[in-house]
Parts: structure tokens; sequence; C-alpha cells
């Protein structure tokens, strides 16, 4: 199958890439010996982070295998492109506003890897997760994707669904929420006057190879190359040829 490169709208509500390490040093440390080896295009802050997705109905939360998407005060890196949230034994690596598209977060990501790589204090690169997050205002998940839900009496039609499900793709995990109508809170007027709600459709994919054992920049950034791979597989793979038609797909 052939996967597009760009497609428009993206959808896209938040994109994140984790990876997790080693280190025999106290984190307060690390994160001094991190924040000095990037230049004056970065900039540092521990400031409260909240996260652009909308959030999933409580049933798909607190999953310990899950890239966790949390909010408080965290260490940040950050430029003009991407935010990097430093945590104890993990990079998590967001763009800052709207998708810039993979290459460019990829390039990115790989940039900021090989300046804290470079810092030698990393001793071995233990997981890669990435976690994409796309919403459909308004419209039902059998509009865009292979899916179907219904229980045993057909009469029952569901007006909001929440499905769940975890298997193994190639060597990664995939965790897969797919909500369909959830109401989502739309943006606030002035004086934070509340406009009401929108029924959203949302499809997660959550791709994690736990693995990993390496201590190389090259081998890391082939792993996190897969899991988007996998993630736009599984991604193009569940939509509808149609639907798709819709986004003007580039190839």
């Amino acid at each position: 199958m052939a996967l597009p490169s760009k497609i428009t709208p993206d959808n896209l509500r938040e994109s994140i890439v984790e990876v997790r390490y080693d280190s025999s040093l106290n984190f307060e440390v690390l994160i001094g010996i991190f924040f000095q080896a990037f230049d004056n295009n970065w900039f540092y802050s521990n400031r409260p982070y909240q996260s652009k997705a909308t959030p999933l109905p409580q049933m798909q939360l607190n999953v310990s295998q899950e890239i966790t998407i949390r909010v408080g005060s965290e260490s940040l890196l950050y430029n003009d492109k991407i935010n990097i949230r430093l945590l104890p034994g993990a990079f998590v690596f967001s763009c800052l506003n709207n998708y810039i598209g993979w290459a460019l977060f990829q390039q990115e990501i790989e940039g900021a890897l090989n300046l804290i790589t470079q810092t030698g204090k990393i001793e071995q690169w233990n997981r890669v997760g990435l976690r994409y997050i796309s919403e459909y205002p308004g419209q039902d998940l059998a509009d865009c994707f292979n899916f179907t839900f219904s229980f045993s009496q057909p009469e029952i039609k569901s007006e909001t669904m929440a499905f769940r499900s975890e298997f193994v793709y190639n060597n990664a995990r995939v965790i897969l929420n797919l909500s369909n109508k959830v109401p989502v809170a739309l943006p606030s007027g002035g004086n934070n006057v509340q406009v009401g709600t929108e029924p959203t459709s949302i499809a997660d994919i959550d791709v994690i190879r736990s693995d990993v054992r390496t201590n190389t920049l090259k081998d890391l950034l082939q792993i996190i190359e897969e899991c988007h791979t996998y993630e736009k597989e599984l991604y193009f793979g569940m939509m509808k040829q149609e639907f798709l038609t819709t986004l003007k797909p580039i190839y």
C-alpha cells in the first residue's frame, strides 16, 4: 500500500515521540547537563504543560504501557518548532503548535537527540513510543474508517462509543483507541464563556517498542522511523479510500 506523505487537513490534534533511557546520574543533575548541551536557539522553562489533545473517555486512561500525556509543572526545552519534555528517564517530543510534518519533525528530533547523546550521559536507550491522535469534528467513525460497532440487537444504535484494542504489529505493541462522536468542548468565547460542545470522533494510535537496547543514535533513529511507518500503515490501512480521497493525499 502506498502511504501518503501529506494529507489536508491532517486532522492531527497531538503528535508525540517518546524515548526512554538509562543513566547512572540523578535526574536533577541531568537536567542541567542536558540544558547546557543546547544552543541559543533553544529555551528552557519549568511551567505547566497543557496537552493540545482532547481528553479521552475515562475508560481509556491510566494504562501503564501507554504514552502518557501529563499535565503539570515539568522541565521543558523548546525552540520555534518543537517541545521537549524532560522527565526522569525519558524525553517526550511534540510539535510546538500545529503539526509540522514528519520530515521536519523527525529532523528536529534527530538534532536534539544528537546533542543529548554528545553529553555522554546516556548509558542506554531502552524504549521508543510514538503516539498520534487525530480528531474528526462532527463526523462518524464509520464515514472515515472501515470500522463498525453494534450490539446483538441490530435495532440499537450507539450515539457515542469507545473502542480499545491492544495487539502486536510486526515487532511493536500497538494500543488503538477509537472514540465515536464523544462531546468535545468548543473553544471558549470572550470572558471564558462556554460556547458548548461538538460531537467529535477520535483515532488514537500508540506504537511502542519496549525491547530497545542500544547506545547508538543510528539504531535509535532507525527504530523511531520504523514506529512511524507502522503508525502510518495502521492509520491509512483503516481509512476508507473514498474518505482518504477527500483529504487530497500527496504521495
